[in-house]
């Protein structure tokens, strides 16, 4: 199949870097094996940390961790990583979790109609203090576990503590997705760094795709890890399906559109979830490979 042609570039576009500019890479490394006994033995003679997330010792699959990440303000990560982690629970007897990293928003916290005590950040801070957090995260609907605050500002974070988090949460789930915003925090960007899966958000409208265009150029592609959704908004001109393959292939990932979705503050959940259902099973079938 040939190439898609690109489109005239226009003066909005000319403003992306050069191609020699620096360029940040996904590392494409699956992150050391848990320390906390979720998922294999620890080698270190000291007694190891508590679990995070406590789940039988006999469990030790490591289930996909997916990055929900914006390419653009308004991309819709929060619906999208809410949705995509519901619809999971719904499907599965194993558990489920989705996550944010904290922060001014609370999406997450707010669609689900509950929130956690404790935001993924802070816990990791608390582990790289020596702190046992207690359980980290809370049960919503369907059976769905949710790691996920209201708005409150967000900490820093400890690299080593964000990571021990993300392993043991996939030791313990069958599936992780996590929030990761436009990649604002540095607690997303490790969430990326360790992620083996990653979904590119974008409005699929004109607009969308020039803003995605230009942070998509910054960061190396990771074929293999990497899902292109293209949200439909029909408050603004839609893209061109051309300019959204052409994305998606520069990517090396496949494409996937989902149908225009109300906020979840004017639709229920299953309204969303029966709209959707299509491309959320493309999503879930992408992430059993």
């Amino acid at each position: 199949m040939s190439r898609p042609q690109r489109a005239p570039v226009d003066d909005d576009e000319a403003e992306r870097p050069p191609a020699s500019a620096p360029r940040l890479a996904v590392l494409a490394d699956e992150p050391p094996a848990s320390t906390t006994g979720l998922a294999g033995p620890h080698s270190d003679p000291d007694p190891p940390p508590q679990p995070v997330m406590a789940e039988p010792p006999h469990q030790v699959r490591r289930g996909p961790l997916l990055a929900v990440c914006g390419c653009c303000g308004g991309a819709g990560t929060s619906t999208l990583a809410y949705l995509v982690a519901l619809a999971a629970a719904r499907a599965r007897p194993e558990p489920v979790l989705v996550a944010d990293t904290g922060g001014t928003g609370g999406g997450l916290a707010h669609y689900a109609g509950v929130a956690a005590p404790y935001s993924l950040a802070e816990i990791a801070e608390s582990l790289a203090a020596g702190l046992a957090p207690g359980r980290p995260y809370v049960a919503a609907s369907d059976g769905l576990r949710l790691l996920a605050t209201g708005p409150r500002f967000a900490p820093g974070c400890a690299r080593a503590g964000v990571e021990l988090v993300l392993d043991d949460a996939r030791a313990a789930h069958a599936l992780t997705v996590v929030d990761c915003g436009t990649l604002n925090r540095e607690a997303d960007q490790i969430v990326l760094a360790n992620a083996s899966h990653i979904a590119w958000v974008l409005p699929a409208t004109r607009s969308g795709v020039r803003r995605a265009q230009r942070m998509l150029d910054a960061i190396n592609p990771a074929p293999g890890r990497e899902l292109v959704i293209a949200r439909r908004d029909e408050r603004e001109p839609k893209a061109a399906l051309g300019d959204l393959k052409r994305i998606a292939e520069e990517r090396k990932a496949p494409l996937i559109l989902v149908p225009h979705l109300p906020d979840l503050d004017v639709t229920s959940t299953v309204n969303a979830l029966d709209t959707a259902q299509v491309s959320l099973q493309a999503i879930h079938g992408l992430l059993e490979r």
